[in-house]
């Protein structure tokens, strides 16, 4: 191992859904996905939930799991997950984007690949595998547009032009409450096997520059596996599924839960993710390592993934500084709001095969 980081996006570490995972034979990254949920099922989010049972499941993993034998452990450990919910088992086949979802990349030094399992990233001596979806880029590409057109409208009274354009029988779906549940953001993860989760460097890690991160924030994690658990909450209590300082978001948000439709077909804008109903033929990417290579796993929390965890948190600030509402030089599906860390969680991990 040469450097590891894993940081929400929150001052609350509890509510981050990015983890990583070290074990004899894998090493992986976790990213749960972002909830546009309407039922708010999950607590404290669909995201952390996810993260965690999946964090979980890699670390049961036998030594010579397969690619195959990964993604349906891991898959079914979230559709087992619904059975134990108070809702009805056709809400998850029929409200898609009610459904626990994930992302991961993870490592097998039994068979010496990579599996890509939906949008987190790979790089291999600083050769990086491409993996944004259609659906993003489209999604990107519209949000950029509404922020945009929304600057015209009126700058500054811009942020109020969702509620402008909502029409009076319509609810606002940004009225929400955070949850303050909150621990010391350091946490462990379960499994015997399991060699080490840290939020800090190993002696042979190299230090990020603080002088270059600063603006994104210091070095802490990690995984929790508190997660896999359902936490109680009253109800209305949870993760807010708009930013009320990004409006462009919010007027996507309709399609961001439509794109849910999508997940794990094979058309134009259809993706794999991690959410109990995967396709055990979908095609995934793997990736060759050999020994001696050094690679990169990491979330997309990185939009422009470097090769050491210090350029990468240094391309993230230039984007913070030069872009921060991701909509002209990267076109995301959301941006820097007021008193976040960053535009995503985000998990950084470096090793020599």
């Amino acid at each position: 191992m040469i450097e590891r980081f894993c940081r929400g996006k929150r001052a609350d570490q509890s509510l981050n859904e990015d983890g990583l995972v070290i074990t004899d034979e894998f090493a992986a990254v976790v990213d749960g996905v972002t909830s546009k949920s309407v039922r708010h099922l999950w607590r404290p989010s669909g995201g952390v939930m996810a993260r965690g049972l999946l964090i979980d499941a890699v670390g049961t993993l036998p030594r010579n799991a397969t690619m195959r034998e990964t993604q349906m452990t891991l898959d079914r450990r979230l559709r087992a997950e619904y059975a134990r919910s108070d809702a009805d088992e056709s809400v998850f086949v029929n409200e898609p984007w009610e459904r626990l979802q994930a992302n991961a990349v993870v490592y097998s030094a039994t068979h010496r690949e990579a599996w890509l399992f939906g949008d987190c990233q790979i790089m291999v001596n600083g050769v990086q595998t491409p993996t944004l979806k259609r659906v993003d880029e489209l999604l990107g590409e519209v949000r950029s547009f509404a922020a945009q057109a929304m600057a015209l409208d009126g700058g500054a009274d811009s942020a109020t032009a969702p509620d402008r354009m909502r029409s009076p029988e319509e609810p606002d779906e940004s009225d929400e409450v955070v949850s303050d549940e909150s621990d010391s953001g350091t946490e462990k993860l379960p499994g015997a096997s399991i060699a080490s989760v840290e939020s800090h460097e190993s002696p042979q890690s190299t230090r990020p520059n603080e002088s270059s991160i600063r603006p994104i924030g210091p070095d802490t994690s990690v995984a929790s596996d508190e997660s896999s658990s359902r936490i109680e909450e009253p109800n209305g209590v949870g993760q807010p599924e708009t930013e009320p300082d990004d409006p462009a978001r919010n007027l996507i948000m309709p399609f961001l839960r439509l794109q849910s439709r999508f997940a794990n077909r094979r058309s134009t804008y259809g993706y794999f993710v991690f959410d109990g109903f995967t396709d055990p033929t979908y095609p995934i990417r793997t990736v060759p390592i050999a020994p001696g290579d050094e690679v990169v796993l990491a979330s997309d929390g990185y939009p422009l993934l470097r090769p050491t965890l210090t350029e990468s948190e240094r391309e993230l600030a230039r984007l913070r500084r030069d872009d921060p509402s991701l909509i002209h030089e990267y076109r995301s599906t959301k941006g820097f709001v007021a008193g976040q860390e960053s535009f995503d969680d985000r998990t950084y991990l470096r090793f020599v095969a």
